[in-house]
């Protein structure tokens, strides 16, 4: 993966040396916030009708900058994210959050009609979910990111659709790791709000 990227720098770098097209950095956010809540409810007994309710609150921050060159965009992207659970059962309450974090590369399409068209590849990527002392270790993690940005002066700000894969390879419970077979993986489809800035 790093060969591949090596190249496209390469390559870039030629097309610009040879070329007297518009270079443009880029800077980008984007937010994704949402919330939503489910009941279970368990058969009566003499005395109550059981129930538990889980709350699920997703938090995802991409910080991104890309070296745009003619609509062609590579760049850097660091990913923040958490999911907040909140359980609430006659047995007792519980919270639980996981956080996703890493930096990437990105390599995609960002023109100035508006499109916008992104693929990172996360590198060193983890989970952490602190309250069980629990990290995973990411094998291979991605973002693809589409959308369309209106242009505001040198801002573009839109709609987003980032669709996010996180395979595990490790866990490291309380400090002691061990390999997961089969992997694990979580899988996100998000619909977010995007901000460019074209300086």
């Amino acid at each position: 993966m790093s060969k591949i990227f090596a190249l496209l720098i390469t390559l870039i770098a030629l097309i610009s040396s040879r070329t007297a097209a518009a270079q443009v950095l880029t800077p980008s956010l984007s937010l994704f916030y949402f919330s939503n809540g489910s009941k279970t409810d368990y058969a009566a007994t003499a005395n109550t009708n059981d129930s538990t309710k889980r709350k699920d609150t997703y938090t995802f921050i991409n910080l991104g900058v890309c070296y745009n060159l003619n609509g062609l965009c590579l760049g850097l992207k660091y990913l923040q994210g958490e999911l907040e659970t909140k359980t609430s059962s006659p047995a007792g309450n519980g919270i639980s959050t996981a956080v996703f974090h890493g930096p990437g590369l990105t390599l995609g399409y960002s023109g100035a009609e508006g499109l916008v068209a992104h693929g990172s590849v996360l590198l060193g990527t983890k989970k952490d979910i602190e309250s069980v002392s629990t990290t995973y270790y990411c094998k291979s993690a991605y973002v693809i990111e589409l959308g369309y940005g209106f242009k505001v002066s040198s801002v573009r700000v839109g709609p987003l659709l980032g669709i996010y894969q996180f395979t595990y390879n490790k866990r490291e419970v309380d400090g002691v790791s061990a390999s997961l077979k089969p992997n694990e993986s979580d899988a996100f489809v998000m619909p977010q709000v995007g901000l460019w800035v074209d300086l």
